[in-house]
């Protein structure tokens, strides 16, 4: 290194050192203006903005029924098909009854004999009686005549609830359908063998035309929710709107979830059909149905004494106690404590109650 250099560095040091002991005060932010620290208020809103009362469901057929056969047997015929639209008792599938209407002709022929012994018992019953009168059969060969009479009796009960088995039998190998609906699924052909244990499904039959909402509404709506009450749903993610009415609220609420159950019949409307299976959102609405204000989550301070929030006053913050119940994430129901014409401090921060302020109006908390 040239030795001239050494004395160039050294001044340059000397400079440098001389430029940071020279500056005695660290940078650091603009000190707050005389009238204290800038603040962002809003008087709390009287009405919730729609949406924040809302829960997701899935629309449902109220009624939907998978038929199987009565008995293990062979499907003889399907008389319908995925998308046919049936009536109430009208038949979908028939099953093999060959051997159905054979065990029908043999109770029906069993009945005949019973209906014959009885016819017996009752003539031998007439002349036992005949002779028990004129003292020429003793007392105990009538009883004996009458068990027969009431033993061939018994006989034909027995035909006959075996007769009406074998009728209902037959009857089982039609499948009909339980209610007016669409055919949505077979799972079967003719010539397939089924089974009763385990269950073998054949068709499924659904109500298209009666549907409802199933929704899990978070426990912090609850009170937004009314049986009876018409609520706005809207289909994801086709968009589609629809209406429904609520006709059942739950009474537990899910300990996993935090929801209670509700169930609304959709309402007839225009536009599309509406498909079950379909997801939606419902919203339960809000709009001063509720008494008391809305503020949002940030502006709440809590502690072991409850919950406060600080208010802009004659250019100081001020603290209030107030009762609250969450709403939902970002919102919060005040329930007593605030009167609606407050200036309330949205962020409050580290400000403490008596620090000066200065209120910068906010947009107004929906």
């Amino acid at each position: 290194m040239n030795r001239t250099s050494s004395p160039i560095l050294a001044v340059l040091a000397a400079l440098l050192l001389s430029a940071c002991g020279g500056g005695s005060d660290k940078a650091k932010l603009p000190d707050a203006g005389p009238g204290g620290r800038a603040v962002r208020v809003a008087k709390p809103a009287t009405r919730m903005e729609t949406g924040l009362a809302r829960a997701t469901g899935m629309v449902r057929a109220k009624e939907e029924a998978v038929l199987s056969a009565r008995a293990s047997g062979q499907i003889h015929k399907v008389l319908v098909s995925v998308g046919d639209r049936v009536r109430s008792g009208a038949p979908l599938v028939e099953m093999d009854a060959v051997n159905a209407r054979i065990n029908l002709d043999n109770a029906q022929a069993a009945e005949r004999l019973a209906v014959a012994n009885l016819g017996v018992a009752d003539r031998e019953v007439a002349r036992s009686k005949m002779l028990f009168e004129a003292q020429s059969l003793p007392e105990a060969g009538y009883d004996r005549v009458k068990t027969g009479r009431e033993v061939a009796a018994a006989q034909l009960d027995q035909a006959r609830a075996a007769l009406a088995g074998a009728k209902q039998i037959v009857a089982d190998t039609i499948i009909a359908a339980p209610f007016d609906g669409v055919v949505t699924a077979k799972f079967h052909n003719a010539g397939d063998t089924v089974t009763l244990m385990p269950v073998t499904p054949i068709v499924t039959v659904t109500d298209v035309d009666h549907l409802e909402v199933r929704l899990a509404a978070p426990e912090s709506i609850e009170s937004f929710v009314r049986p009876g009450q018409v609520i706005e749903g809207v289909l994801t993610p086709s968009g589609q709107r629809f209406q429904a009415k609520v006709r059942m609220k739950g009474s537990v609420v899910d300990p996993q979830s935090r929801s209670i159950e509700v169930l609304a019949d959709v309402l007839k409307g225009p536009g599309a059909a509406i498909r079950p299976g379909s997801l939606a959102n419902v919203d339960f609405g809000g709009f001063g149905e509720k008494d008391g204000l809305y503020l949002p989550a940030g502006a709440i301070r809590t502690d072991a004494r409850g919950a406060h929030v600080l208010v802009a006053v004659d250019g100081k913050a001020v603290e209030r106690d107030v009762q609250v119940a969450p709403l939902n994430p970002g919102t919060v129901l005040v329930k007593g404590g605030l009167a609606p014409d407050v200036l309330v401090i949205l962020d409050p921060g580290a400000l403490r109650p008596g620090d000066a302020v200065v209120p910068v109006i906010a947009e107004e908390t929906k």
